[in-house]
């Protein structure tokens, strides 16, 4: 039994931001639960889903929701604000929130409440994050009938998946401001890699346009409640074997470049400092970077959050061409 504090923190590292504070999508003490809208309506059947999105009354409106939840599906978990940013060349972030509740009446998409344990949700100061969304069932159906081969995630996976909820709403983040900078040309969670499906899979991979060219960024995530240490050393071995096999990593329905980098993501500069004194990522045979989230908080977003590494320490960098273009508010 786990008697003290400290004893605790022996345990589960804990790795706070320079204000001293810690991100509800990396606390080890993060909780996440599903909750049911008011007359909340089961559906099961794909004739059943159909139906509801093209409801007579309500003309025009299928084409949008069957929007909304594409891109649901295609974040896999993503939180309000981010399903709004995404949403905004197409519709307006009040339309985006109605339609939301609209496919969650039905049981297309779900969504997560979100809390730090042992503390007090009516105190002023808890944190009240924005709700992830997920797929529901009948939205999986619907997904799976329409857009057959891509990647969804099964519904029944966020059952007691608190990490998850982090893992993925964290990786959002990133994915929504590289949207942002207007150089995203693609993203793809857990493909393929090597030439063979036995290979573990990366977190995600992103297609980036850079002066150079299209750039394949590898994200692979780090969390707090986790032997991250443990999981990243095993994850650049078989990318060290890959890359000194064929020159480069093969990614499924990616087309071949040489122009790739592996980026290891987490929450604070603390727990990047640490990684770095871990693993020694200087050592590897390609090039390895650092993102991190702290660093995000500012007008030029994801390009200003990226380290180099080497045996001095990290280095934060200026990834201009990712920094955050304008992007219209509705």
């Amino acid at each position: 039994m786990i008697n003290s504090f400290e004893t605790m923190e022996a345990v589960i590292q804990v790795f706070p931001r320079e204000d001293g504070t810690i991100s509800i999508w990396d606390h080890p003490n993060f909780k996440s639960s599903m909750t049911l809208p008011d007359q909340y309506t089961t559906l099961t059947r794909l004739n059943q889903g159909l139906e509801t999105l093209e409801n007579k009354h309500e003309r025009g409106l299928m084409e949008k929701r069957l929007t909304v939840l594409k891109v649901v599906g295609d974040a896999v978990c993503a939180n309000e604000n981010q399903l709004r940013r995404y949403l905004s060349k197409v519709m307006s972030f009040s339309e985006t929130s109605d339609h939301l509740k609209y496919l969650r009446k039905y049981g297309f998409v779900e969504r997560h409440t979100c809390r730090l344990a042992f503390t007090n949700d009516n105190d002023e100061h808890a944190v009240k994050p924005p709700a992830p969304h997920t797929l529901g069932l009948i939205g999986y159906i619907v997904m799976n009938h329409f857009y057959g081969g891509q990647f969804f995630k099964n519904p029944n996976g966020w059952q007691q998946n608190s990490l998850g909820i982090q893992r993925y709403t964290a990786m959002n983040e990133i994915r929504c401001l590289a949207v942002e900078s207007r150089k995203l040309r693609g993203w793809t969670w857990h493909p393929y890699i090597g030439g063979k499906t036995k290979y573990k899979r990366p977190l995600a991979v992103a297609k980036i346009e850079t002066p150079q060219g299209e750039l394949q960024m590898f994200f692979e995530r780090a969390q707090m409640s986790l032997d991250f240490i443990g999981y990243f050393r095993e994850r650049l071995e078989t990318f060290r074997y890959l890359q000194s096999r064929d020159g480069f990593i093969r990614i499924d329905q990616h087309a071949e470049t040489k122009m790739q980098m592996y980026v290891l993501s987490c929450s604070t500069v603390s727990m990047a400092n640490f990684i770095q004194e871990q693993l020694h990522l200087h050592t590897y045979p390609f090039e390895v970077l650092l993102q991190v989230d702290e660093w995000m908080e500012t007008p030029d977003g994801l390009g200003s959050s990226f380290a180099s590494v080497s045996k001095e320490g990290i280095k934060r960098l200026s990834v201009a061409f990712l920094n955050k273009a304008e992007v219209p508010v509705r």
